[in-house]
């Protein structure tokens, strides 16, 4: 295996190179869990650094695109240091009005990545809902997480048999997460999928709420390379904070408009190390 880099410079994995790396930084002693937890700290601190340096606040609506504008996001090593020893998520803050976050999870470790993301908010003092999009999770190190948000504030919405304008209904969220389906998923939203990302692009382009993808934003796949051929709805996310390196999919033109702004997160993977792996 070796280090793959496109045209400019930037690194990239493919979806099974990625695989292969989290099954040896497992056997190596970084854990799943572990790892899941480190994607999800980081993911908070983005989305945490991008209300403090933007200074979003409840119900601005578009003057937040004027913000963003003002001082745009880069994912800065001073703001993570900033918050080293501070209690980033073990002390929630006194504020006035907390900003909603609303994350919409999948069964999956997508999932699992926003429960992570949803608990790290709530105790950092914002208001948060998360959205099963596909039920209860079906994964150890999810489902582990998910029972984590039991003794936090935090709103549970279950798509399944809710009716069919719930979400529209309840109060319009600040900020939007998408950790529905990860860098495998194939073919077209349908069902929750499909009414969830309706919801979640309506908030983005019609009300100005800014919108954030863990690892790649739903209704894309990691390795896709080309548009796809049927009309289907894809999550258009503001950011996209992916895990340890690009995939495939954010290296392609067609992907720009989805994917927004990339911001690479370090979950503790040594690649330098798992290299000497051949795939």
């Amino acid at each position: 295996m070796y280090r793959m880099r496109n045209e400019y410079g930037e690194h990239f994995v493919t979806c099974g190179e990625m695989k292969l790396l989290e099954r040896r930084g497992d056997e190596a002693g970084l854990s799943y869990y572990q790892m899941m937890e480190n994607a999800g700290t980081q993911a908070a601190k983005m989305i945490r650094a991008y209300c403090e340096m933007t200074g979003v606040k409840p119900d601005e609506g578009e003057d937040l695109g004027k913000a963003a504008a003002a001082a745009p996001l880069e994912y800065r090593a001073e703001v993570a240091d900033r918050h080293k020893g501070t209690g980033f998520y073990d002390t929630p803050e006194a504020v006035e009005k907390p900003l909603r976050v609303m994350i919409f999870c999948g069964s999956g470790n997508n999932g699992g990545d926003g429960f992570v993301v949803a608990r790290l908010l709530a105790n950092a003092g914002f208001q948060v809902t998360v959205v099963l999009v596909s039920g209860d999770p079906k994964t150890q190190d999810a489902g582990t997480n998910f029972q984590l948000l039991s003794d936090l504030p935090v709103s549970i919405i279950r798509m399944d048999g809710m009716e069919e304008d719930a979400l529209e209904q309840g109060d319009m969220p600040d900020v939007l997460v998408d950790a529905m389906f990860g860098t495998g998923f194939h073919g077209v939203m349908r069902g929750n999928g499909l009414k969830a990302a309706e919801y979640i692009n309506n908030c983005h382009e019609k009300h100005g709420k800014k919108v954030f993808a863990l690892d790649i934003p739903s209704g894309l796949g990691g390795d896709q390379l080309k548009k796809k051929k049927i009309p289907c709805e894809i999550i258009k996310a503001d950011y996209t904070i992916t895990f340890h390196a690009r995939k495939p999919v954010h290296m392609r033109r067609f992907a720009a408009r989805y994917c927004g702004e990339i911001l690479v997160a370090d979950i503790g993977i040594d690649e330098e190390k798992l290299m000497t792996v051949e795939i």
